[in-house]
């Protein structure tokens, strides 16, 4: 993937620009980083994404990461008028320390919110609010830039507590959040209703930061108690 915009396309894109304007207005006019695709849309790429944009957050400092291809960016084409493409796009939010906009972020989340991509795409099922996915293995590819011991090894999906859901020419499109799990906090949250499952959260992570250096919140004599209480179905 390269993070060089193609200057020269002039071809219309009302969704990409909605999604730029409603996330931009977010981050003051900072220019993000953008990593676009030499082989959009194809499905033997492991980038079938045209693009994922990574914004530097502050409060705290670290990256937001924002894909663009799984809602309609360019013209519609789907049945429904009232939906774009899927109906949402994906992102990622991580810690960092001293970020700034002229720092580059780390490279792996992009191959990791691609390869979802690539399963929406190839499959045609999305994800929604709630559900739970199991990778089977740390979500921090061997070799990468990321942090190789860590015991993250499942995603959350939940609305974005940022950026929610807006509507486009081409329908609504929600941004649906990733949040990265241990395989015992899995299990705890899988069984979750929706409301229960934002709020639990919500209590764990309020901006919901996936830290793939941290350990399970079952060690964490804070953390571990809002996990048995929603385990129990008592919520606040």
């Amino acid at each position: 993937m390269s993070n060089q915009h193609d200057e020269d396309a002039k071809i219309p894109a009302p969704g990409w620009d909605a999604i730029d304007r409603w996330v931009g207005a977010r981050f003051g006019g900072q220019v993000p980083h953008q990593f676009t695709s030499h082989t959009a849309y194809e499905l033997e790429s492991p980038n079938p994404l045209p693009a994922v944009t990574v914004w530097a957050t502050s409060a705290p400092a670290g990256w937001l990461y924002v894909t663009y291809g799984l809602s309609e960016l360019f013209d519609k084409s789907s049945n429904d008028p009232n939906v774009s493409g899927f109906g949402f796009e994906l992102s990622l939010r991580l810690p960092g320390s001293g970020v700034s906009t002229d720092e580059r972020p780390p490279a792996w989340p992009l191959r990791l919110l691609q390869s979802i991509g690539h399963h929406v795409l190839s499959t045609g099922g999305g994800f929604d609010s709630g559900h739970a996915i199991d990778l089977g293995a740390s979500l921090v590819a061997p070799g990468s830039d990321g942090p190789q011991d860590s015991v993250l090894t499942g995603l959350i999906c939940l609305p974005d507590p940022l950026l929610g859901k807006i509507n486009t020419v081409h329908g609504s499109l929600l941004f649906l959040r990733l949040f990265g799990v241990t395989a015992d906090e899995l299990k705890v949250l899988d069984d979750l209703e929706l409301g229960d499952l934002v709020a639990c959260i919500a209590e764990l992570s309020p901006l919901a930061v996936t830290d793939p250096e941290r350990a399970s919140f079952a060690e964490d004599a804070e953390c571990s108690k809002v996990l048995r209480r929603y385990s129990l179905g008592i919520s606040l």
